[in-house]
């Protein structure tokens, strides 16, 4: 949760609605920790009316503001379409949309902002067909981001206002709330989470220690031989010939071998 004065901004699992785990950074910037291929929405809170949020994600706008005439609480939002008078607000997704390593930690964050304004000029219209803008994974604004969101979410809801209802132009800016998202190796390259003692796992761990690990035995093995003598001992002999990868312990005197780089 991010809360700047009367306002707070959250990021929740749109299937279970309970917020992610978040982490302040020493420049007291806020990180949620997520999970790719996870459905979410917005959360926004007031304490006070006479408010408007705007939102954008990963620097696109969504195309709809949201009005508070009176105080509100945990309204949730993401894509938002209205069609034929009916409200209908979709979740959104987080995609991990390539491998991580070696990644700048740019590239492995996300970014929801909300700008708050004061309620404008209040006016009516005819309701008309309309959405919000579309995220894509390959969009010019995150196509070489690692984890990105967009309007792909498989939760939704539906609004049906009742009667008339009012518009408001944007009035006075006030603040903006920015919440950052990453996976947990986000958190590990943007330093706000230490590695893991173990880095050579199979999940979005860092992998460094893996590729360490594999330069080592490139070193202390033979992955093809042309020509070779080994002592009486080790009763390894290949000519001319490809060989199983051998770990050579025994006393030795080898000659032109070629690694596998």
């Amino acid at each position: 949760m991010v809360k700047v004065g009367d306002f707070k901004v959250e990021l929740v699992a749109a299937d279970t609605k309970e917020a992610f785990k978040e982490h302040t950074a020493p420049d007291g910037q806020v990180y949620a920790e997520v999970e790719p291929d996870m459905d979410y929405f917005i959360s926004l809170s007031s304490d006070v009316g006479g408010v408007m949020m705007k939102m954008s994600v990963d620097g696109v706008g969504l195309k709809y503001q949201d009005s508070f005439p009176c105080s509100r609480r945990d309204v949730q939002r993401g894509k938002w379409e209205r069609t034929d008078g009916r409200h209908t607000i979709t979740a959104l997704h987080f995609n991990k949309t390539r491998q991580e390593l070696g990644a700048q930690s740019s590239l492995l964050t996300g970014k929801v902002e909300v700008n708050i304004y004061t309620l404008g000029e209040k006016y009516y219209q005819e309701p008309y067909n309309t959405a919000s803008a579309s995220l894509t994974a390959d969009s010019a604004t995150g196509g070489k981001k690692c984890i990105k969101s967009t309007t792909s979410g498989s939760h939704s809801f539906d609004i049906t206002p009742k009667g008339q209802t009012a518009s408001y132009r944007l009035g006075e800016y006030l603040h903006t709330i920015t919440l950052n998202y990453c996976s947990a190796l986000g958190l590990i390259y943007n330093k706000i989470l230490p590695p893991p003692p173990d880095l050579d796992s199979d999940d979005d761990s860092v992998q460094v220690k893996r590729e360490n690990s594999r330069r080592k035995r490139k070193r202390s093995t033979v992955t093809s031989v042309s020509t070779a003598r080994v002592s009486p001992e080790g009763n390894i002999k290949a000519e001319n010939g490809r060989a199983e990868t051998v770990t050579v312990q025994q006393t030795y005197d080898l000659v032109d071998l070629t690694g596998d780089d």
